[in-house]
């Protein structure tokens, strides 16, 4: 065992020896599903979904418990049953009511083969409260999947939908519980693209799929670590120049008072490790930065990209300056991670960011110096990254409401163009029945010709064919109001001719080059 690594095991005894009370969610369900016995998982008990509590239940009119005849030896009990699903069902979860908002789901899937079943052949979609999770899915091996959904309700509903051939669905454990509050905020994340930095909205109103969780610099970290039972892998896959990165260590234990991170939004393992710019390379100049590509497979997807900072690297604060890339845009420049802990050194943060994938369905992290930086500090560091995929927030229902649906849907529709063709046929017979009016005489005007235009909101006049009428010596003159916009120009300043008794006159041009002075009635309220 290198050096590195055996600090790293020291860290971890560290963490352990000084945590904090665990965090305890306001509700939390555990099931092991298709079992009629108990089973632990990471000193975490999963109840039988047979003998499961009064607060969840299970809507299956088909569906078959099986069990791993043959199991491997390393295979955790949990994962030896399952349920089989037949038909569209699901299973419901009473929400407390002073629990509800962000939870954590998370759904295990183990295929094996068993009596007339090869799990591994499943295909399915996946549902909660409407929104679809997962759709077309199968596990080919163990799998995991992780979302973060908001719950305003009294029940989560977890359904699901057997496709196509396979004719059945299966799912070997499910945990649904309440995450901290504020463990997303609805505007704390930035929008990156190439028209600039926003602000993202109402973020805690998106279904969020975990791709990514990276403990960067550092181990493979699993629920043991982690207030909230999450796993964290190392980022030596991520890295696209693994010469441009050092790892750095402490054994300080993170000052959680003053930052904006908990432990639940990362442990203490996460922000004593990092990875910080490899200034000892001799191949690399001063100037480049640290790098990490993110698959994600999906194209043009909204992504959630949660960077976690720590600075375990300088001796003083005001000493690090550097700048975050994602996609290549800049995300975040001149950071100074002192001003963002209130001047307090070891201090955990992370930042929120929304983007895209690029073409390649990549998401690229890289951190690098600011123009800030002293030649003698130089650096730039990324202690954690999450990434974690919008899922698209239009659910699907089962097929039997689905087609009931699409019946009302087409009744509906259908009722609306029979009364539309038949208010349009009287209309046409009214309108084929009235004689066309005489054509009003064209006012010639020569020279400058005062027009009177009377008052009214300009919002209740921008479509092209509302307009204003004013009495003439020749009839009444009706002009669009779009017209009279264009003929002074948008009421440009250098073509006021006058000031009236109630507002600025203004010369202009007609379509028809006819010269017209506008008077602009009040204080831009109206003509």
């Amino acid at each position: 065992m290198d050096a590195q690594s055996l600090l790293l095991l020291v860290l971890t005894f560290f963490s352990l020896l000084f945590s904090a009370k665990p965090f305890v969610p306001s509700n939390y369900f555990l099931l092991n599903c298709g079992s009629n016995a108990n089973a632990s998982l990471y000193n975490r008990v999963f109840v039988a979904d047979s003998v499961k509590p009064s607060s969840v239940s299970l809507s299956a009119e088909r569906s078959v418990s099986l069990t791993d005849k043959n199991p491997s030896p390393s295979s955790p009990i949990l994962y030896r049953t399952a349920r089989v699903f037949t038909a569209v069902s699901s299973y419901e979860f009473y929400i407390k009511r002073n629990g509800t908002g962000t939870h954590l789901v998370r759904l295990h899937f183990s295929p094996f083969k068993a009596q007339d079943f090869n799990l591994a052949s499943a295909r399915f979609d996946v549902l909660a409260n409407g929104f679809l999770l997962l759709r077309g899915f199968s596990a080919y091996n163990l799998v995991l999947k992780e979302f973060l959904l908001r719950i305003d309700g009294e029940v989560l509903e977890i359904m699901f939908s057997p496709l196509g051939n396979s004719g059945f669905a299966f799912v070997s454990a499910i945990e649904v519980f309440s995450a901290p509050k504020d463990f997303i905020i609805d505007d704390g994340a930035r929008l990156i693209n190439g028209n600039g930095i926003e602000s993202y909205k109402n973020l805690t109103s998106q279904v969020l799929e975990t791709v990514h969780r990276v403990n960067v610099g550092g181990l493979k970290l699993t629920p043991f670590n982690d207030s909230l039972w999450r796993t964290w892998i190392p980022d030596d896959g991520f890295l696209v120049f693994e010469s441009a990165a050092k790892r750095a260590a402490t054994t300080h234990v993170p000052n959680y008072q003053n930052g904006g991170a908990t432990r639940e939004i990362g442990p203490d393992n996460v922000y004593m490790t990092a990875q910080e710019m490899n200034r000892d390379n001799s191949t690399l100049n001063g100037i480049f930065n640290i790098t990490w590509d993110f698959r994600v497979g999906s194209l043009g997807v909204p992504h959630l990209v949660r960077l976690h900072f720590c600075d375990i690297v300088s001796p003083a604060l005001n000493q690090l300056y550097f700048n975050v890339y994602i996609n290549d845009f800049s995300a975040y420049k001149d950071l100074d991670l002192s001003m963002l802990t209130f001047h307090v050194l070891s201090s955990p943060v992370y930042l929120d960011f929304v983007v895209d994938s690029d073409d390649s369905g990549v998401i690229r992290v890289s951190v690098g110096p600011s123009d800030l930086s002293t030649p003698s500090r130089i650096n730039a560091i990324l202690n954690g990254a999450e990434i974690m995929r919008l899922v698209n927030p239009i659910g699907l229902h089962a097929k039997s409401e689905k087609k009931s649906i699409w019946i009302l849907v087409g009744f509906i529709v259908g009722g609306f163009l029979i009364c539309c063709l038949a208010a349009a046929a009287v209309l046409l017979m009214f309108k084929c029945k009235k004689k066309k009016p005489k054509p009003p005489r064209r006012v010639e005007s020569a020279g400058w010709t005062q027009l009177r235009v009377y008052g009214g909101s300009s919002y209740s006049r921008m479509s092209e064919g509302t307009g204003t009428t004013s009495p003439g010596p020749n009839g009444s003159l009706k002009i669009p109001f779009v017209d009279i916009q264009a003929a002074t120009n948008n009421f440009d300043k250098s073509l006021i001719i006058g000031m009236g008794g109630f507002g600025t006159v203004y010369k202009g041009v007609l379509k028809d080059n006819t010269k017209v002075a506008v008077k602009r009635v009040g204080n831009d309220t109206g003509l």
